[in-house]
């Protein structure tokens, strides 16, 4: 039996294609480029020869895409990651993920699961990462690759986006090699993801680093010495950075193994993309919260679905 997970978020979208024994029969992970209905399309048809009995969907995009190709649950992003860790890793107890636009750490206990999250800044995410390399004229991979040539940084302003490109410019045009303005960056990142999610939190190891950026080596490096700083780790390679593809699709892999811990068994050939018509966006008072949160409403096989209502009428 297999079991289809699809992880889709803010910047890229990834897949796992388990069995019944977690073994990843086929896995993907790609950017969307802001087209998540090609996306998604693409993703079915690479896997359009396989039957599933279970389609699980997670990510911030989840519920659209759970409605589009009828999967059969959608997970929300803190359980579907943690499920997938504990299976594949189960002496983690903190989970670092540093997203293309928001920032997650979830810390498990014997008997509670606790998380932050960070989507009000990008300073703290990928995506500003790719728009400085992209506005110094170089691959993420260049960029990380220069800044690897030195062991010290400057210092970055790290909790503005606007404040640390101006940092980053200023330094420029002062004289400052380019490599330690660029682990300058890395490192401010890091120390803007522990001020804003890791204070006042008592995090205990094994530690995971998860995510497309776990494939930067400078936010490896960096954020290792930080652990080690803050007396969390005595060995910076300590750190747990799953190999590839496992650190890519961690979520998609949870996603998957929730159907089977929903005992779900709906055999079927992978499906497409439903039909659908975008109807409108606006404001929603329809509760007593009268809070205007912003909905997308879409009809899909003749069916309205709401999406963006995160309330009590939702």
């Amino acid at each position: 039996m297999l079991y289809l997970g699809i992880d889709i978020g803010s910047v890229s979208i990834k897949y796992a294609l388990i069995d019944d024994k977690c073994n990843i029969k086929k896995s993907d992970y790609f950017r969307t480029k802001g087209d998540v209905v090609g996306s998604i399309t693409k993703l079915l048809k690479s896997v359009k020869k396989y039957e599933v009995v279970g389609i699980g969907t997670t990510g911030s995009a989840r519920k659209f895409v759970c409605a589009i190709i009828n999967a059969d649950i959608n997970v929300d992003e803190i359980t579907a990651h943690r499920t997938g860790v504990e299976k594949l890793f189960p002496k983690v107890h903190t989970i670092f993920e540093i997203g293309g636009q928001d920032s997650k750490l979830i810390y498990l206990g014997k008997k509670s699961v606790n998380f932050e999250m960070n989507h009000v800044c990008a300073a703290g995410t990928g995506s500003f990462l790719d728009q400085q390399a992209s506005r110094l004229d170089m691959s993420i991979k260049k960029f990380c690759k220069n800044g690897a040539k030195v062991q010290d940084s400057h210092k970055i302003a790290s909790k503005c986006t606007v404040f640390a490109e101006s940092d980053m410019i200023h330094a420029q045009q002062s004289g400052v090699p380019i490599n330690k303005v660029i682990r300058g960056v890395h490192k401010g990142l890091i120390s803007n993801y522990f001020s804003q999610l890791c204070k006042g939190k008592k995090l205990i190891g094994d530690f995971l680093f998860e995510g497309g950026t776990s494939e930067n080596p400078l936010l490896v490096d960096e954020l290792g010495k930080r652990l080690v700083a803050d007396g969390l780790l005595k060995d910076p390679k300590k750190l747990i950075v799953p190999p590839r593809p496992q650190n890519l699709i961690l979520g998609a892999i949870g996603a998957a193994l929730m159907c089977q811990i929903k005992n779900i068994n709906n055999p079927r050939k992978v499906p497409q993309v439903k039909k659908f018509k975008f109807l409108e966006s606006k404001e929603c008072f329809e509760c007593i919260n009268k809070c205007g949160a912003k909905i997308t409403v879409v009809n899909i096989n003749n069916q309205e679905l709401t999406i963006g209502r995160s309330c009590q009428n939702g």
